[in-house]
Protein backbone atom coordinates (compact mmCIF):
# COMPACT_ATOMS: atom_id res chain seq x y z
CA UNK A 1 0.00 0.00 0.00
CA UNK A 2 2.60 2.53 0.46
CA UNK A 3 3.35 1.97 -2.96
CA UNK A 4 0.48 3.09 -3.77
CA UNK A 5 0.73 5.70 -1.81
CA UNK A 6 3.56 6.90 -2.61
CA UNK A 7 2.66 7.10 -6.35
CA UNK A 8 -0.22 9.06 -6.07
CA UNK A 9 2.28 11.39 -4.19
CA UNK A 10 4.25 11.94 -7.10
CA UNK A 11 1.50 11.78 -9.65
CA UNK A 12 -0.68 14.86 -7.13
CA UNK A 13 3.03 16.62 -7.49
CA UNK A 14 3.73 16.40 -10.57
CA UNK A 15 0.25 17.77 -11.43
CA UNK A 16 1.01 20.72 -9.23
CA UNK A 17 4.11 21.38 -10.63
CA UNK A 18 2.11 21.63 -14.11
CA UNK A 19 -0.50 23.65 -12.63
CA UNK A 20 1.95 26.59 -11.49
CA UNK A 21 3.72 25.99 -15.34
CA UNK A 22 0.40 26.61 -16.58
CA UNK A 23 -0.77 29.56 -14.41
CA UNK A 24 2.74 31.36 -15.44
CA UNK A 25 2.15 31.02 -18.91
CA UNK A 26 -1.50 32.44 -18.80
CA UNK A 27 -0.33 35.12 -17.03
CA UNK A 28 2.21 36.16 -19.34
CA UNK A 29 0.42 35.12 -22.63
CA UNK A 30 -2.91 36.70 -21.58
CA UNK A 31 -2.39 39.02 -18.59
CA UNK A 32 -3.94 38.66 -15.35
CA UNK A 33 -7.62 37.09 -16.06
CA UNK A 34 -10.30 34.83 -15.13
CA UNK A 35 -8.34 31.88 -17.11
CA UNK A 36 -5.88 32.09 -14.16
CA UNK A 37 -8.54 30.71 -11.61
CA UNK A 38 -8.64 27.02 -13.23
CA UNK A 39 -5.10 26.19 -12.97
CA UNK A 40 -5.08 27.64 -9.13
CA UNK A 41 -8.51 25.99 -8.63
CA UNK A 42 -6.45 22.34 -9.52
CA UNK A 43 -3.48 23.25 -7.78
CA UNK A 44 -5.45 23.88 -4.84
CA UNK A 45 -7.31 20.63 -5.16
CA UNK A 46 -3.97 19.03 -5.49
CA UNK A 47 -2.23 20.13 -2.55
CA UNK A 48 -5.32 19.00 -0.25
CA UNK A 49 -5.07 15.61 -2.20
CA UNK A 50 -1.20 15.70 -0.99
CA UNK A 51 -2.24 16.74 2.04
CA UNK A 52 -4.50 13.90 2.81
CA UNK A 53 -2.41 11.25 1.84
CA UNK A 54 0.46 12.41 4.23
CA UNK A 55 -2.34 12.28 6.52
CA UNK A 56 -3.31 8.43 4.86
CA UNK A 57 0.26 7.29 5.00
CA UNK A 58 0.85 7.94 9.15
CA UNK A 59 -2.35 5.53 9.58
CA UNK A 60 -1.00 1.68 11.03
CA UNK A 61 -4.69 0.82 8.42
CA UNK A 62 -2.23 2.02 5.24
CA UNK A 63 0.88 0.47 5.59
Amino acid sequence: MSIALSIMLVAAMVVLFFCGYYVRLIIEKFGMNWLHAVPITVAILMFNIIWALLEMAKSARWQ
